[in-house]
């Protein structure tokens, strides 16, 4: 009876939700200082960077940067220059999406 999925489901919804709320009830009254608060802004984008990096230098579980046998190499490469030539994240979902396909086609 306890193996059923809807324990599972609660179990991971209460773990989720006490890291949540308890710092969240005990910091709301409390001034952060400005420079807490600047540096605490950089960690969602450090998490992302680490998970994006990771996903796209580890193929098939090492370290790979030759563009023939880790194919997200030259897709990643495209996305970051239209990323940063056009500024816009559609143009830059439409290229990555489009260019892993090509690629996975290809090999």
């Amino acid at each position: 009876m306890l193996n059923h999925p809807l324990f599972l489901i609660g179990g991971m919804a209460v773990v989720t939700f006490i890291p949540r709320f308890f710092p969240l009830l005990l910091l709301s009254k409390k001034e952060i200082s400005p420079s807490l608060s600047r540096w605490m802004s950089f960690i969602p984008v450090s998490i992302f960077a680490a998970l994006v990096a990771s996903d796209i230098f580890f193929w098939e579980g090492t370290f790979n940067i030759n563009p023939v046998l880790n194919i997200k190499l030259v897709p990643s490469v495209l996305v970051v220059l239209i990323a940063l030539k056009t500024k816009s994240l559609l143009w830059s979902m439409v290229l990555g999406i489009t260019a892993i396909t090509i690629m996975w086609l290809i090999f």
